[in-house]
């Protein structure tokens, strides 16, 4: 891909993901020029993102958490990331529903809030909605598709108004986390109703090496929507470089309230499409050690190789 492609949701953070170094591999290889790193509440390793933000803000922007065990945590806490130059926070459904106030917080920092979720639900689309109408700074992205759903319900309502508010974006991620038919005549529908101006591509590294996709599959699977030249370069750079680059890079200190690793919840990580639950340490280690001997292939064949290895060791294969 000749333009310079923009990766607008990628996972960064030790145990559970992969460290700045092994994107950076990951970067290279797929020729991704820029990088939105996110964090994750069972793996919160803000100083790495924050590490990578303030040593090359011309390569990096970052999304950070809701942490904290309380509303006044919270508060702290999201203030804190936003004020030490992340460009916004990431929600779930619970967060919209439960803590709409935290989209207060980041529209005041005229910063982005990105919401992984059911965001095509109406309810969501309701509080969502109503954000961005009482905020004239905010901005929200709904990440994976926002979700997924019914393309019906683009027709009217809620949920239809809200993916028309020029200030409410879609990622299309997590490519191959859905049933292939369904996402893709809701992705359809997403273009036909929102054009291709606001909408992002993400890798979702390395979750998509999970699923034994890479990032050339992820890159590929949006030629099923047959984009021409100019609306390719809007969705793989172009809509990201202004959403998250086009305003400078703050460089400041990350003074958390407290310890993050301290407010991380626990969450098994799911490997390979069948789900194999393992301990999240061990995911992290996995996807940096076959990024260590080159990332060639799908992470399914690095594990399978490891298997065979490992029950040849054993003497198990008799």
């Amino acid at each position: 891909m000749s333009a310079p492609v923009i990766d607008a949701y990628a996972h960064v953070g030790m145990p559970r993901f992969v460290s700045v170094p092994d994107y950076l591999g990951v970067m290279e290889r797929g020729r991704i020029d820029r990088a939105v790193l996110c964090s994750f509440d069972s793996s919160p390793d803000l100083a790495a993102i924050h590490g990578a933000i303030s040593r090359w803000p011309e390569k990096f922007r970052g999304l950070g958490i809701p942490l904290g065990r309380d509303k006044n945590e919270m508060e702290t806490a999201v203030s804190a990331q936003l004020a030490a130059g992340f460009s916004g926070i990431r929600l779930s459904d619970e967060d919209v529903r439960e803590r709409s106030w935290l989209l207060d917080i980041i529209a005041a920092h005229r910063a982005v809030a990105i919401v992984c979720g059911q965001v095509a639900s109406a309810d969501n689309a309701r509080i969502l909605l109503d954000h961005l109408e009482r905020n004239s700074e905010a901005i929200v992205v709904g990440g994976h598709f926002a979700g997924g759903g019914d393309p019906s319900v683009l027709a009217d309502g809620p949920v239809a108004a809200l993916f028309r508010h020029p200030r409410f974006h879609v990622v299309f991620s997590r490519h191959g986390g859905f049933q292939a038919s369904a996402i893709e005549r809701w992705a359809e529908a997403i273009v036909a109703h929102t054009g291709w101006g606001r909408i992002l591509w993400g890798s979702e590294v390395p979750v998509l090496f999970w699923r034994n996709e890479t990032i050339g599959s992820a890159m590929s699977w949006m030629d099923r929507l047959a984009p021409d030249a100019d609306e390719r370069i809007a969705v793989f750079g172009g809509n990201a470089a202004e959403l998250y680059f086009s305003r400078p890079a703050i460089s400041a200190p990350l003074s958390m309230p407290f310890e993050p690793e301290s407010r991380a919840r626990s969450f098994p990580a799911t490997i390979l499409a069948s789900g194999l639950p393992i301990d999240q340490s061990i995911a992290g280690r996995l996807v940096h050690a076959w990024l260590a001997e080159g990332g060639e292939g799908g992470l399914g064949n690095y594990i399978e190789k490891l298997i065979d290895r490992g029950v040849q060791a054993d003497g198990s294969n008799r």
